[in-house]
Protein backbone atom coordinates (compact mmCIF):
# COMPACT_ATOMS: atom_id res chain seq x y z
CA UNK A 1 0.00 0.00 0.00
CA UNK A 2 1.29 3.64 -1.03
CA UNK A 3 0.10 6.72 0.91
CA UNK A 4 -0.38 9.83 -1.81
CA UNK A 5 0.54 12.86 0.30
CA UNK A 6 0.08 14.94 -3.03
CA UNK A 7 -3.01 13.27 -3.62
CA UNK A 8 -4.30 14.16 0.02
CA UNK A 9 -3.54 17.09 -0.05
CA UNK A 10 -5.44 17.78 -3.05
CA UNK A 11 -8.78 16.40 -1.95
CA UNK A 12 -8.26 17.81 1.52
CA UNK A 13 -8.03 21.58 -0.26
CA UNK A 14 -10.45 20.98 -3.08
CA UNK A 15 -13.07 18.76 -1.12
CA UNK A 16 -15.19 21.52 -0.17
CA UNK A 17 -15.53 23.46 -3.32
CA UNK A 18 -15.34 20.34 -5.51
CA UNK A 19 -18.42 18.47 -4.10
CA UNK A 20 -20.05 19.35 -6.40
CA UNK A 21 -17.84 18.02 -9.02
CA UNK A 22 -16.91 15.41 -7.21
CA UNK A 23 -20.68 14.09 -7.26
CA UNK A 24 -21.31 14.52 -11.01
CA UNK A 25 -17.93 12.64 -11.35
CA UNK A 26 -18.93 9.79 -9.57
CA UNK A 27 -22.63 9.69 -11.39
CA UNK A 28 -20.30 9.61 -14.53
CA UNK A 29 -18.53 7.18 -13.58
CA UNK A 30 -21.66 4.89 -12.17
CA UNK A 31 -23.11 5.18 -16.14
CA UNK A 32 -20.04 4.65 -17.64
CA UNK A 33 -20.01 1.03 -15.66
CA UNK A 34 -23.75 0.62 -15.95
CA UNK A 35 -22.64 0.62 -19.80
CA UNK A 36 -19.97 -1.56 -19.62
CA UNK A 37 -21.45 -4.22 -17.85
CA UNK A 38 -24.81 -3.90 -21.15
CA UNK A 39 -21.78 -3.90 -23.25
CA UNK A 40 -20.05 -6.93 -21.47
CA UNK A 41 -23.47 -8.54 -21.26
CA UNK A 42 -23.77 -7.72 -25.31
CA UNK A 43 -20.62 -9.63 -25.97
CA UNK A 44 -21.56 -12.69 -23.96
CA UNK A 45 -25.10 -12.99 -25.60
CA UNK A 46 -22.90 -12.34 -28.74
CA UNK A 47 -20.84 -15.10 -27.61
CA UNK A 48 -22.87 -17.55 -26.72
CA UNK A 49 -24.75 -17.12 -30.07
CA UNK A 50 -22.00 -17.24 -31.85
CA UNK A 51 -20.66 -20.48 -30.28
CA UNK A 52 -24.26 -22.32 -30.97
CA UNK A 53 -24.17 -21.15 -34.85
CA UNK A 54 -20.55 -22.78 -34.94
CA UNK A 55 -22.01 -25.70 -33.15
CA UNK A 56 -24.66 -26.31 -35.20
CA UNK A 57 -22.19 -26.18 -38.34
CA UNK A 58 -19.54 -28.81 -36.96
CA UNK A 59 -22.08 -31.28 -35.96
CA UNK A 60 -23.98 -30.99 -39.40
CA UNK A 61 -24.61 -34.21 -40.44
CA UNK A 62 -24.34 -33.62 -44.89
CA UNK A 63 -20.98 -33.74 -44.50
CA UNK A 64 -19.53 -29.99 -43.61
CA UNK A 65 -18.77 -30.40 -40.13
CA UNK A 66 -16.79 -33.68 -40.14
CA UNK A 67 -14.58 -31.58 -43.14
CA UNK A 68 -14.04 -28.41 -40.46
CA UNK A 69 -13.76 -30.97 -37.27
CA UNK A 70 -10.77 -33.13 -39.08
CA UNK A 71 -9.19 -29.59 -40.34
CA UNK A 72 -9.48 -28.17 -36.79
CA UNK A 73 -8.85 -32.02 -35.29
CA UNK A 74 -12.35 -31.09 -32.92
CA UNK A 75 -13.29 -34.42 -31.83
CA UNK A 76 -17.53 -34.58 -32.45
CA UNK A 77 -18.61 -35.58 -28.93
CA UNK A 78 -16.28 -33.05 -27.74
CA UNK A 79 -18.72 -30.31 -29.79
CA UNK A 80 -21.61 -31.70 -28.21
CA UNK A 81 -20.55 -30.50 -24.66
CA UNK A 82 -20.06 -27.07 -25.61
CA UNK A 83 -22.61 -24.73 -23.61
CA UNK A 84 -23.52 -27.98 -21.71
CA UNK A 85 -24.37 -27.84 -18.12
CA UNK A 86 -21.60 -29.62 -15.83
CA UNK A 87 -19.07 -29.52 -18.30
CA UNK A 88 -15.84 -28.31 -17.86
CA UNK A 89 -15.10 -24.52 -19.34
CA UNK A 90 -11.98 -23.93 -21.48
CA UNK A 91 -9.86 -21.14 -20.10
CA UNK A 92 -6.40 -19.77 -21.62
CA UNK A 93 -5.43 -19.84 -17.90
CA UNK A 94 -6.61 -23.54 -17.46
CA UNK A 95 -4.73 -24.42 -20.70
CA UNK A 96 -1.88 -23.03 -19.01
CA UNK A 97 -2.43 -25.00 -15.80
CA UNK A 98 -2.97 -28.26 -17.48
CA UNK A 99 0.43 -27.17 -20.09
CA UNK A 100 2.74 -26.81 -16.41
CA UNK A 101 1.14 -29.61 -14.66
CA UNK A 102 1.68 -32.00 -17.88
CA UNK A 103 6.10 -31.68 -17.37
CA UNK A 104 7.07 -34.58 -16.04
CA UNK A 105 10.08 -33.46 -14.31
CA UNK A 106 8.71 -32.14 -10.93
CA UNK A 107 12.04 -29.91 -10.73
CA UNK A 108 10.85 -27.88 -13.98
CA UNK A 109 7.10 -28.26 -13.34
CA UNK A 110 8.16 -25.71 -10.48
CA UNK A 111 10.35 -23.38 -12.08
CA UNK A 112 8.34 -23.09 -14.78
CA UNK A 113 5.49 -22.28 -12.60
CA UNK A 114 7.17 -19.56 -10.19
CA UNK A 115 8.87 -17.99 -13.80
CA UNK A 116 5.43 -17.44 -15.00
CA UNK A 117 3.74 -16.20 -11.92
CA UNK A 118 6.76 -13.77 -10.98
CA UNK A 119 6.62 -12.32 -14.58
CA UNK A 120 3.11 -11.86 -14.29
CA UNK A 121 3.48 -10.65 -10.48
CA UNK A 122 6.55 -8.22 -12.14
CA UNK A 123 4.51 -6.80 -15.40
CA UNK A 124 1.53 -5.81 -12.65
CA UNK A 125 3.76 -4.20 -10.22
CA UNK A 126 5.58 -2.44 -12.84
CA UNK A 127 2.26 -1.23 -14.11
CA UNK A 128 0.93 -0.16 -10.68
CA UNK A 129 4.16 1.89 -10.64
CA UNK A 130 3.75 3.04 -13.82
CA UNK A 131 0.26 4.76 -13.10
CA UNK A 132 1.22 6.17 -9.56
CA UNK A 133 4.18 8.06 -10.98
CA UNK A 134 2.32 9.40 -13.85
CA UNK A 135 -0.75 10.69 -11.23
CA UNK A 136 2.14 11.90 -8.70
CA UNK A 137 3.73 13.51 -12.03
CA UNK A 138 0.24 15.30 -12.81
CA UNK A 139 -0.79 16.30 -9.32
CA UNK A 140 2.93 17.83 -9.18
CA UNK A 141 2.75 20.19 -12.25
CA UNK A 142 -1.27 20.86 -10.42
CA UNK A 143 0.13 21.87 -7.38
CA UNK A 144 3.20 23.37 -8.61
CA UNK A 145 0.80 25.97 -10.91
CA UNK A 146 -1.38 26.39 -8.10
CA UNK A 147 1.41 27.47 -6.33
CA UNK A 148 3.34 30.07 -8.62
CA UNK A 149 -0.66 31.41 -10.39
CA UNK A 150 -2.64 31.12 -7.15
CA UNK A 151 -6.09 29.34 -7.33
CA UNK A 152 -8.82 29.93 -9.84
CA UNK A 153 -10.36 33.12 -8.95
CA UNK A 154 -13.73 35.63 -9.65
CA UNK A 155 -13.48 39.31 -9.12
CA UNK A 156 -16.26 41.50 -9.72
CA UNK A 157 -15.27 45.07 -10.06
CA UNK A 158 -17.23 48.18 -9.78
CA UNK A 159 -15.24 51.25 -10.75
CA UNK A 160 -17.29 53.83 -10.35
CA UNK A 161 -20.28 53.06 -6.79
CA UNK A 162 -22.21 55.64 -8.42
CA UNK A 163 -23.39 53.26 -11.36
CA UNK A 164 -24.03 49.77 -10.11
CA UNK A 165 -24.87 48.66 -13.35
CA UNK A 166 -21.38 49.55 -15.06
CA UNK A 167 -18.87 46.11 -13.39
CA UNK A 168 -16.42 44.53 -15.17
CA UNK A 169 -15.89 40.18 -14.27
CA UNK A 170 -12.68 39.01 -14.46
CA UNK A 171 -11.96 35.22 -14.18
CA UNK A 172 -8.67 33.57 -14.08
CA UNK A 173 -5.43 32.99 -12.09
CA UNK A 174 -4.77 34.68 -8.65
CA UNK A 175 -1.49 35.86 -9.72
CA UNK A 176 -2.27 36.78 -13.69
CA UNK A 177 -5.41 38.45 -12.79
CA UNK A 178 -3.80 41.11 -10.24
CA UNK A 179 -2.53 42.98 -13.28
CA UNK A 180 -5.53 42.95 -15.08
CA UNK A 181 -7.18 44.54 -12.14
CA UNK A 182 -4.71 47.57 -11.27
CA UNK A 183 -4.49 47.88 -15.04
CA UNK A 184 -8.45 47.55 -15.91
CA UNK A 185 -8.93 50.57 -12.58
CA UNK A 186 -5.94 52.82 -14.08
CA UNK A 187 -7.59 53.00 -17.65
CA UNK A 188 -12.01 53.25 -16.28
CA UNK A 189 -9.67 56.28 -14.31
CA UNK A 190 -7.91 57.58 -17.61
CA UNK A 191 -11.05 57.52 -19.32
CA UNK A 192 -13.70 57.93 -16.46
CA UNK A 193 -16.05 60.88 -17.72
CA UNK A 194 -14.34 62.20 -21.07
CA UNK A 195 -16.64 61.84 -24.00
CA UNK A 196 -14.19 60.46 -26.59
CA UNK A 197 -16.83 61.39 -29.34
CA UNK A 198 -16.19 65.16 -28.68
CA UNK A 199 -15.14 66.02 -32.10
CA UNK A 200 -17.85 63.83 -33.90
CA UNK A 201 -20.30 66.07 -35.90
CA UNK A 202 -17.93 69.23 -35.58
CA UNK A 203 -18.88 72.10 -37.84
CA UNK A 204 -16.16 71.63 -40.17
CA UNK A 205 -16.56 74.87 -42.10
CA UNK A 206 -17.00 76.86 -38.65
CA UNK A 207 -13.31 75.31 -37.70
CA UNK A 208 -11.54 76.59 -40.99
CA UNK A 209 -13.02 79.97 -41.69
CA UNK A 210 -14.19 81.40 -38.11
CA UNK A 211 -12.01 83.03 -35.97
CA UNK A 212 -9.35 81.34 -33.77
CA UNK A 213 -11.10 78.67 -32.10
CA UNK A 214 -12.36 79.95 -28.86
CA UNK A 215 -12.91 78.70 -25.35
CA UNK A 216 -15.89 76.76 -25.83
CA UNK A 217 -18.83 75.25 -23.25
CA UNK A 218 -19.90 71.83 -23.93
CA UNK A 219 -22.86 70.33 -22.24
CA UNK A 220 -23.58 66.79 -22.47
CA UNK A 221 -26.91 65.38 -22.01
CA UNK A 222 -28.28 61.50 -21.49
CA UNK A 223 -31.56 59.95 -21.52
CA UNK A 224 -30.76 58.11 -18.22
CA UNK A 225 -30.52 60.14 -15.20
CA UNK A 226 -26.77 59.90 -13.90
CA UNK A 227 -26.08 57.86 -16.45
CA UNK A 228 -24.47 57.71 -19.61
CA UNK A 229 -23.28 54.38 -20.56
CA UNK A 230 -25.32 52.60 -22.82
CA UNK A 231 -27.36 55.63 -22.76
CA UNK A 232 -28.55 57.89 -25.83
CA UNK A 233 -26.29 61.12 -25.50
CA UNK A 234 -26.63 64.40 -26.53
CA UNK A 235 -24.70 67.29 -26.65
CA UNK A 236 -25.10 71.17 -27.21
CA UNK A 237 -22.03 73.19 -27.86
CA UNK A 238 -21.60 77.13 -27.20
CA UNK A 239 -18.38 79.41 -28.41
CA UNK A 240 -16.62 82.03 -26.90
CA UNK A 241 -17.74 81.42 -23.41
CA UNK A 242 -17.90 84.23 -20.53
CA UNK A 243 -16.13 82.72 -17.59
CA UNK A 244 -17.86 84.97 -15.29
CA UNK A 245 -21.40 83.56 -16.65
CA UNK A 246 -20.90 79.85 -15.77
CA UNK A 247 -22.71 79.23 -12.93
CA UNK A 248 -23.57 75.61 -12.06
CA UNK A 249 -27.11 76.39 -11.49
CA UNK A 250 -27.58 78.41 -14.15
CA UNK A 251 -25.74 75.96 -16.76
CA UNK A 252 -28.17 73.29 -15.41
CA UNK A 253 -31.55 75.32 -15.54
CA UNK A 254 -30.47 76.53 -19.52
CA UNK A 255 -30.60 72.81 -20.12
CA UNK A 256 -34.21 72.08 -18.13
CA UNK A 257 -32.91 71.84 -15.14
CA UNK A 258 -33.66 68.11 -13.01
CA UNK A 259 -36.53 67.36 -15.27
CA UNK A 260 -34.46 68.14 -18.76
CA UNK A 261 -36.27 68.53 -21.89
CA UNK A 262 -37.87 66.96 -24.72
CA UNK A 263 -35.72 66.46 -27.60
CA UNK A 264 -36.67 65.89 -30.99
CA UNK A 265 -36.83 66.90 -34.64
CA UNK A 266 -37.03 70.39 -34.55
CA UNK A 267 -33.20 71.68 -35.04
CA UNK A 268 -33.18 75.65 -33.85
CA UNK A 269 -29.80 77.24 -34.50
CA UNK A 270 -28.95 80.90 -33.84
CA UNK A 271 -26.43 82.54 -36.14
CA UNK A 272 -23.71 84.77 -33.62
CA UNK A 273 -21.88 87.79 -34.92
CA UNK A 274 -18.41 85.80 -34.45
CA UNK A 275 -18.71 83.49 -37.09
CA UNK A 276 -20.14 80.64 -35.19
CA UNK A 277 -23.60 78.99 -34.42
CA UNK A 278 -25.68 77.37 -31.14
CA UNK A 279 -27.62 74.38 -32.02
CA UNK A 280 -30.18 72.51 -30.03
CA UNK A 281 -32.41 69.98 -31.26
CA UNK A 282 -35.96 69.89 -29.54
CA UNK A 283 -39.44 68.54 -30.03
CA UNK A 284 -41.49 71.32 -30.11
CA UNK A 285 -40.23 74.91 -32.37
CA UNK A 286 -40.71 77.09 -28.87
CA UNK A 287 -39.01 75.24 -26.75
CA UNK A 288 -35.62 75.30 -29.52
CA UNK A 289 -36.30 79.32 -29.33
CA UNK A 290 -36.36 79.81 -25.72
CA UNK A 291 -33.41 77.05 -25.30
CA UNK A 292 -31.06 78.96 -27.48
CA UNK A 293 -31.31 82.30 -25.91
CA UNK A 294 -30.39 80.95 -22.56
CA UNK A 295 -27.65 79.30 -24.06
CA UNK A 296 -26.51 82.29 -25.76
CA UNK A 297 -26.24 84.04 -22.40
CA UNK A 298 -23.17 82.63 -21.64
CA UNK A 299 -21.16 83.28 -25.12
CA UNK A 300 -19.74 86.89 -25.94
CA UNK A 301 -20.88 86.58 -29.33
CA UNK A 302 -24.56 88.14 -29.76
CA UNK A 303 -27.39 86.90 -32.04
CA UNK A 304 -27.48 88.22 -35.16
CA UNK A 305 -30.52 85.13 -36.41
CA UNK A 306 -32.32 82.67 -35.27
CA UNK A 307 -33.11 79.69 -38.08
CA UNK A 308 -35.46 77.02 -36.69
CA UNK A 309 -36.52 73.98 -39.16
CA UNK A 310 -37.88 70.69 -38.71
CA UNK A 311 -36.54 67.80 -40.26
CA UNK A 312 -38.93 65.91 -42.70
CA UNK A 313 -39.69 62.30 -42.81
CA UNK A 314 -38.42 61.87 -46.24
CA UNK A 315 -35.35 59.25 -47.91
CA UNK A 316 -33.91 57.03 -45.58
CA UNK A 317 -35.27 58.36 -42.32
CA UNK A 318 -38.78 57.33 -43.97
CA UNK A 319 -37.74 53.58 -44.39
CA UNK A 320 -35.63 53.68 -40.95
CA UNK A 321 -36.44 54.21 -37.51
CA UNK A 322 -33.37 54.65 -36.55
CA UNK A 323 -32.66 57.54 -38.19
CA UNK A 324 -35.96 59.86 -37.11
CA UNK A 325 -35.70 61.46 -34.49
CA UNK A 326 -38.71 60.61 -31.88
CA UNK A 327 -39.67 62.97 -29.19
CA UNK A 328 -37.62 61.74 -25.82
CA UNK A 329 -36.73 63.36 -22.79
CA UNK A 330 -33.21 63.88 -21.62
CA UNK A 331 -31.32 65.00 -18.53
CA UNK A 332 -28.46 67.17 -17.99
CA UNK A 333 -25.49 64.60 -17.24
CA UNK A 334 -21.99 67.22 -17.31
CA UNK A 335 -20.03 69.96 -19.00
CA UNK A 336 -16.69 70.72 -19.50
CA UNK A 337 -14.69 73.41 -21.14
CA UNK A 338 -13.14 73.00 -24.62
CA UNK A 339 -9.65 75.05 -24.55
CA UNK A 340 -7.68 75.73 -27.40
CA UNK A 341 -4.01 76.21 -27.44
CA UNK A 342 -1.84 76.96 -30.29
CA UNK A 343 0.50 74.72 -31.79
CA UNK A 344 3.36 74.65 -34.42
CA UNK A 345 3.03 70.89 -35.53
CA UNK A 346 -0.18 71.21 -38.39
CA UNK A 347 -0.42 67.54 -37.96
CA UNK A 348 -1.15 67.66 -34.06
CA UNK A 349 -4.66 70.38 -34.04
CA UNK A 350 -7.14 71.82 -35.98
CA UNK A 351 -6.14 73.62 -38.85
CA UNK A 352 -7.85 77.41 -39.06
CA UNK A 353 -7.08 80.63 -41.35
CA UNK A 354 -4.72 82.08 -38.15
CA UNK A 355 -3.13 78.71 -37.01
CA UNK A 356 -3.51 75.38 -35.94
CA UNK A 357 -5.39 74.66 -32.64
CA UNK A 358 -4.88 71.86 -30.12
CA UNK A 359 -7.58 71.01 -27.35
CA UNK A 360 -6.44 70.59 -24.42
CA UNK A 361 -7.03 68.14 -21.78
CA UNK A 362 -10.56 67.92 -20.56
CA UNK A 363 -12.69 67.02 -17.85
CA UNK A 364 -16.36 66.30 -16.98
CA UNK A 365 -17.62 68.18 -14.02
CA UNK A 366 -20.98 66.50 -13.10
CA UNK A 367 -24.61 68.19 -13.94
CA UNK A 368 -26.50 65.26 -12.91
CA UNK A 369 -26.11 65.77 -8.73
CA UNK A 370 -28.66 67.71 -6.76
CA UNK A 371 -26.04 69.87 -5.55
CA UNK A 372 -22.67 71.81 -6.81
CA UNK A 373 -19.92 69.53 -6.46
CA UNK A 374 -17.12 70.42 -4.24
CA UNK A 375 -14.45 72.72 -5.26
CA UNK A 376 -16.59 73.69 -8.48
CA UNK A 377 -14.62 77.15 -9.10
CA UNK A 378 -11.10 75.39 -9.09
CA UNK A 379 -12.48 72.89 -11.71
CA UNK A 380 -13.72 75.65 -14.20
CA UNK A 381 -10.55 77.70 -13.30
CA UNK A 382 -8.28 74.94 -14.13
CA UNK A 383 -10.15 74.44 -17.29
CA UNK A 384 -9.83 77.77 -18.84
CA UNK A 385 -6.34 77.66 -17.63
CA UNK A 386 -3.63 78.35 -20.86
CA UNK A 387 -0.53 76.54 -19.94
CA UNK A 388 2.98 78.98 -20.86
CA UNK A 389 5.79 78.36 -22.80
CA UNK A 390 7.43 75.42 -20.90
CA UNK A 391 3.65 73.56 -20.78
Amino acid sequence: MKFNKLLALRVLKEVGEEALSELVNNLRMLVQQSAQLVFRQTLIVSYKNGRRLLKEILLDPDGRGKVFRDALGINASRVKEWGEKGTKPWTFALALDNWIESIKNPAIENFTEELIEEFFDSCSEAFYVIANTADQYMLEQKLSQTTLLGDQEFVEITPNRDYEEEKIIIAGPAELIKPTIVQTLAQHQLLEERDLGMWVGEPVRQNITGSPLPIMLRVILSDREGVLSGAKRVQITIPDVRREKLGWNEIKSAVGGINGYMWGEWKTSARLDGGREISVYTASEDEGLDMVAKLAVFSNQEIIGITSVRERREGARKRLDALRKKPTRIYPYGFTILNQQKVINEEAGTATLSGVYQRRKTSLIPLWTDAQPAGYSELVAELFRSPGADG
